[in-house]
């Protein structure tokens, strides 16, 4: 029986390799021929989700069916009814076209799928994610002691960022819960903050109303003089001030906050300084504009998500924190029982379960490695400063245009206006936000582009990410034509 068994595992094995050549050429031509057709790909689908309900409307397969049959489907019924979001006419939300080598490097992540919770299951995979959250780390300005962990995105390292914050400012409550503080602790953060800050603050057990969002200037950053009256002012009530966040990259309007400036608030109020740099972190790797980070140095904890401007496939975020892996290890660590041998090595620093919630952990780490290594920093670099100008470019088109009015300024890549023709300017505010949703829609229902809207100072807003490196001046001039002729024709059909 046992040489029965020795002998049918190569054939077996011949027989799965033979299979991943087979699926490995179907694929890959499937890749190819969906990536040469991007810049002409409709951005959006016209499906409605009652189309697609019964599109997908089968039951539980009991009988398998050809590998053949299910990528077809996937090239006729699930990729022309998503969102091209690989495609440079996206300019939405902070989804970019992610890197060939990354890619397939996730598919290589799956061949020899890592659980990278423990260095014994995954010996090189957790090395190598050491090596990326120490390049992180470099790029960021911390010193040879910081360390950090990938996350899911964003939102995930927000909440390990402000757990750290927590914990530092009642050590009690990890262990007894916030039953244990001695005063209600408050986060602070613009009114410009990702959602995720209010999330993170209820999931802690702060409440909502513990997230303190301030005020910000017509630029739309944090106005500093209101922070210092918020701190002093919950000083007084008996409330304890326990975090700034800093924005770095705000996903309405991609400004970065005053960090230096903060970094002193939080210094001198003994607050936890964290940043949410998912996006604009990535400006570290650009000299010309890395200046716009001064101060994220200072910071105890940074959100920076290389699935947004390294161009990385989702989902690959990280969490980096100044004071070493001993901070998230005093906030997560255990050690359950089937993995509490002793191992007497330096391997146990590598178990990267001990640094954040996730227990089974995908090898995210080699995208990050893949990416860094191929593009290099000054190739990270040219690609940022040319969707900086791209970004740039169209604000100048948008002044030049007598029926819109840009709202703030472009300090990454996002740019933010509103059509406000003189028949428009003269309704009232809830008609005027209304015709920014219309104009939005009528772009989205052309499938030639998606762009998003947001609020600013309670006012609706049109909203332009570059994302995508295969965005040219070409596809912008196509933008402004695009948001000309449609915003004339809403006009018409209104009078």
């Amino acid at each position: 029986m046992a040489e029965s068994k020795k002998s049918e595992a190569p054939a077996l094995n011949r027989h799965l390799s033979e299979e991943h050549e087979r699926l490995g050429r179907a694929v890959t031509k499937i890749i190819g021929d969906y990536v040469r057709e991007l810049d002409e790909l409709p951005v959006t689908s016209d499906a409605t989700p009652g189309e697609l309900e019964k599109l997908f409307d089968e039951p539980l397969p009991a009988n398998g069916i050809s590998a053949d049959e299910i990528l077809a489907r996937f090239e006729r019924e699930i990729a022309p009814n998503a969102m091209q979001i690989p495609s440079p006419r996206y300019y939405g939300l902070f989804n970019p076209t992610p890197l060939p080598i990354a890619v397939w490097a996730d598919a290589l992540a799956s061949v020899i799928n890592q659980n990278g919770a423990a260095w014994r299951n995954s010996p090189s995979a957790s090395i190598v994610e050491a090596r990326v959250l120490r390049w992180l780390c470099q790029l960021v300005g911390y010193g040879q002691e910081s360390f950090g962990t990938l996350t899911s995105g964003g939102s995930e390292a927000n909440l390990i960022g402000l757990k750290c914050a927590r914990d530092n400012a009642q050590r009690d409550v990890r262990d007894h819960g916030v039953r244990a503080a001695t005063g209600d602790m408050v986060v602070y953060a613009s009114e410009q903050c990702h959602y995720s800050l209010i999330k993170s603050v209820d999931i802690l057990g702060l409440g909502r109303f513990g997230l303190r969002k301030i005020e910000t200037d017509e630029r739309f950053h944090i106005r500093t003089d209101l922070l210092r009256e918020a701190i002093a002012s919950d000083k007084e009530a008996g409330k304890i001030p326990c975090c700034i966040a800093g924005a770095a990259g705000a996903t309405s309007t991609g400004i970065v906050d005053p960090l230096e400036e903060l970094a002193e608030i939080a210094g001198e109020t003994s607050c936890w300084f964290h940043v949410d740099a998912a996006y604009g972190g990535a400006l570290a790797l650009s000299e010309k504009h890395k200046h716009l980070l001064l101060g994220i140095e200072r910071a105890d904890s940074i959100t920076f998500d290389p699935h947004k401007w390294m161009f990385v496939p989702f989902a690959c975020g990280a969490v980096l924190v100044r004071g070493g892996g001993r901070v998230l290890r005093d906030a997560f660590d255990i050690t359950p029982e089937y993995l509490s041998e002793e191992r007497g090595g330096e391997d146990v620093e590598y178990d990267f379960f001990r640094y954040g919630q996730l227990g089974t952990r995908r090898f995210n780490a080699l995208k990050i490695w893949m990416a860094l290594k191929f593009m290099g920093t000054r190739g990270y670099a040219e690609v940022i400063e040319r969707q900086i100008e791209l970004a740039n470019y169209l604000a100048a088109c948008i002044d030049n245009l007598k029926d819109f009015e840009r709202v703030g300024e472009v300090e990454t890549a996002v740019c933010c206006f509103r059509f406000l023709p003189l028949e428009v300017r003269r309704l009232d505010d809830a008609t005027q936000d209304s015709i920014q949703k219309k104009l939005q829609q009528r772009v989205e229902r052309s499938r030639e582009a998606w762009i998003s809207t947001t609020v600013l100072k309670s006012r609706r807003a049109l909203r332009v990410n570059i994302n995508s490196f295969l965005t040219e001046r070409r596809h912008i001039d196509n933008l402004v034509e695009l948001l000309k002729r449609e915003s004339r024709r809403l006009v018409e059909e209104g009078k």
